[in-house]
């Protein structure tokens, strides 16, 4: 006890020795999203690079087309930011984290001068490894972010510089800031309240002294704050918007604000969900655990004779900047706290600090394990939402949607369509529209139709369009759909189940009579979904001889074919596929899978075969699946996609291609 006592007060009596650490955790934790690719809000900002100062100066003189007003990000992200990371998601999640750890850094130095040492330290580390730092970091999504918290903590610093020294220019200095602010996120409207909070708090003398001296100091925010609502209502040319389904208009629906209830739990690293595995139960047990540890100090800070005092305008000073997410009808989202969160820290930096607080004999392993917990909480909830948070499902649809467009089109024509069928709620917001394939393809006529928006799909009957195709989003996956010119495809996925079986019985598992398989058979239909892909295939098993019928081939017809394993356990398999006639096979695909060894054999192989030399009538396809070396044929389901004959050249020219693609080329 004297031991881990002493070591605690020598850490903080060298704040150095403290802050590295912390540093090297924000690294550690934060890097968890580095994989993620860009989600609907970065593409917003990729697409949108402002060309020229005239560009510039519209965007001061009306509201963008999601009905926001905030015109500075866009200069700065096209003439500072973009030329940094261009294409790279990579690069801005690094500089997402640089500019939080220097704003860490920032407030650490602001609460050095507001509620001195320890308490600072204890109020940097609450900061720095919170978890909002995950959304802050997440690549340039939260590029509002970043400047209001750039603008309002050097407005701050400049605050308490004219304070002490009485000059003028830094008075002026803050409200430049202050002015800069608000054309970067609407929510800097309440930075003179979270001033004139701040300010109550750190005047002495009787309470209508202080009120007096706080609105005399402050007064000319709240005046520039009048003029910039009376700007935005002309830019606007409203005071609401007009969609009454709009995330921004005002209301105070109990039902709505009971949601925002998880402002609460965010506070303290927590995100109240629904628990659904034994690891969320853990997660909810180590967070009771630190609300009674918080308890505890709480009881041991007041009988140590700690009261609230005038800290209570540090916490009014929060809500302030957090009342506007408060009032809207947009659902709660945790990067609104980043800002409010400096004032949240100097309280809980006072709090852990003060007399009773902990720095006892009796107290001082209390203290360690809440601020051990707050770590562990951080690092834990960072890891929940980088697998289901918002952004984090945004970034995998889109990343999944590219990777899979890639894979089936090599490249798109000029004016091709990308038709998505009726999906996801969000299915707009996570391609920005045309964004994301106009990007990564480089052709600006490209165009996607979303049925979500009432954009129908042509009649069938109608002549075949060229370079239309149709996909679908399942839950997060996405999924091409059948041509919807049935004259220009054949498919022969559901026509498979009638063909003629032939058995190998040296290879079945693991008995003769019934199979582990959905339909107890060894040829079925079974989506499977690999790579973020999904499909419907034809699965033939190990020891399994299908021969199907086709239908006339006519001269330049071509054969697309996918192929995976639907397993990564075993020991491999063979699949072939071949075309008979009169007796004679002709081998088009024989490909070895060993997935549970081989990473890219985890992946979708696509075959585009030109039929050329294999036109006529009397063919039959032959689909083969044959165990591997060791005979470990659990696992061995050879998962046949697309399967179709088509009349028409594919995107992807050429005798046979075959497509492995895993990751985006840049």
């Amino acid at each position: 006890m004297v031991r881990l006592e002493g070591w605690f007060e020598k850490a903080l009596s060298r704040p150095a020795r403290l802050i590295v650490p912390v540093i090297l955790a924000q690294i550690v934790v934060y890097s968890i999203s580095w994989g993620q690719f860009f989600c609907g809000d970065s593409l917003y900002y990729l697409s949108r690079v402002t060309g020229n100062w005239g560009e510039v100066v519209g965007n001061f003189l009306r509201e963008d087309d999601v009905g926001q007003y905030r015109p500075l990000t866009y200069p700065v992200f096209s003439y500072l930011i973009y030329p940094l990371g261009g294409l790279k998601p990579l690069v801005y999640h690094w500089m997402g984290l640089a500019l939080h750890i220097g704003l860490s850094l920032s407030v650490y130095f602001l609460l050095r001068r507001l509620i001195g040492m320890p308490a600072a330290l204890f109020g940097y580390f609450f900061f720095a490894l919170h978890t909002t730092g995950y959304f802050i970091t997440y690549d340039m999504t939260f590029l509002p972010d970043w400047m209001l918290g750039v603008f309002i903590l050097g407005l701050f610093h400049l605050w308490i510089r004219y304070r002490s020294s009485g000059r003028r220019a830094f008075y002026a200095l803050a409200l430049a800031l202050f002015v800069l602010a608000l054309f970067t996120k609407e929510t800097a409207l309440m930075i003179p309240a979270a001033l004139f909070a701040l300010v109550m708090w750190q005047e002495d003398g009787p309470w209508a002294n202080r009120l007096r001296r706080t609105i005399l100091s402050v007064w000319p925010f709240f005046a520039v704050s009048l003029l910039y609502f009376a700007w935005l209502v002309l830019a606007k040319g409203r005071l609401y918007p007009d969609d009454p389904q709009h995330p921004f208009r005002l209301t105070l629906d109990p039902r709505l604000l009971a949601r925002k209830l998880k402002f609460v739990g965010w506070i303290f690293n927590i995100d109240v969900h629904q628990a659904r595995s034994t690891a969320d139960f853990l997660y909810f047990a180590l967070a009771g655990i630190q609300i009674l540890l918080i308890a505890g100090l709480l009881v041991r800070a007041w009988r140590g004779g700690a009261r609230p005092g005038r800290a209570g305008w540090l916490l009014i000073s929060a809500l302030s900047l957090l009342l506007p997410p408060l009032i809207i009808a947009e659902p709660p989202y945790e990067h609104h706290l980043y800002m409010p969160l400096v004032a949240i820290s100097a309280a809980v930096g006072l709090f852990l600090a003060g007399p009773g607080s902990g720095r006892r004999k009796t107290g001082v392993y209390q203290l360690v394990a809440v601020l051990v917990l707050n770590v562990a909480l951080t690092w834990w909830t960072a890891v929940y939402f980088n697998q289901r948070s918002w952004v984090a499902h945004g970034s995998r649809v889109a990343r999944n949607a590219l990777v899979t467009l890639k894979r089936h089109h090599g490249r798109l024509a000029s004016n091709s369509v990308i038709h998505l069928a009726k999906s996801e709620r969000n299915s707009i917001w996570y391609f920005d529209q045309h964004t994301l394939i106009r990007l990564f393809f480089g052709e600006p006529r490209l165009a996607m139709r979303f049925e979500d928006l009432g954009e129908a799909l042509p009649a069938g009957d109608t002549p075949p369009i060229r370079n239309y195709f149709v996909y679908r989003l399942n839950d997060g996956n996405f999924e091409r759909l059948d041509d919807p010119w049935k004259s220009e495809t054949t498919s022969l996925l559901d026509w498979g189940l009638q063909g003629t079986v032939t058995e190998d019985r040296s290879q079945f598992f693991p008995d003769f009579n019934r199979f582990d398989t959905p339909n107890g058979r060894r040829v079925f239909l079974h989506p499977i979904i690999r790579l973020g892909e999904r499909r419907r295939t034809l699965v033939t098993i190990a020891g399994t001889r299908l021969r199907v019928p086709l239908p006339h081939i006519e001269p330049g017809s071509e054969l697309h074919v996918g192929l995976c394993s639907a397993f990564d356990i075993g020991d491999g398999f063979e699949a072939e596929l071949s075309f008979e006639r009169d007796g004679q096979e002709t081998t088009l695909v024989r490909q070895f899978l060993n997935s549970a060894r081989v990473r890219r054999d985890r992946g979708w192989f696509d075959y585009h075969l030109d039929l050329g030399q294999l036109t006529g009538s009397n063919y039959f396809l032959i689909l083969k699946c044959d165990a591997g070396p060791d005979k470990k044929t659990p696992g061995d389901w050879a998962c046949w996609s697309l399967l179709n004959i088509t009349r028409r050249r594919c995107a992807l020219e050429g005798g046979v291609v075959i497509s492995r693609t895993m990751e985006i080329e840049q």
